[in-house]
């Protein structure tokens, strides 16, 4: 409805609800917060209400792989907590192949 007045859409998503993710009809642009590059990690700066979130988080990214749409990692880094983390963060970008790279930094 929005695109055919010629309206963007952008989409945001925590990357727990992966199923939701592949229902999603198409938007202008598809983004996923990645707070954390390992589980532990994910654990720890998310406090994550689902048992599976680390299963559900990776379910995400793949899912953003398959859109074949313009996709969107917006990382979070927090200093002392994921700024060490760069060849993960990389392996999760290799995994889910998105368009663009936003970092955004918390001190």
């Amino acid at each position: 409805l929005l695109h055919s007045k010629s309206i963007s859409t952008f989409m945001v998503t925590n990357a727990q609800f992966p199923d939701r993710m592949d229902q999603l009809d198409i938007v202008t642009q598809l983004y996923v917060s990645i707070d954390a590059a390992t589980e532990q990690s994910l654990k720890e700066v998310d406090r994550p209400l689902f048992e599976d979130f680390w299963q559900r988080f990776l379910a995400s990214i793949d899912s953003l792989a398959r859109k074949g749409q313009r996709t969107v990692f917006r990382l979070t880094l927090v200093k002392g907590w994921n700024m060490e983390e760069l060849e993960n963060y990389a392996a999760l970008i290799t995994r889910g192949q998105p368009d663009f790279v936003e970092v955004k930094g918390v001190t």
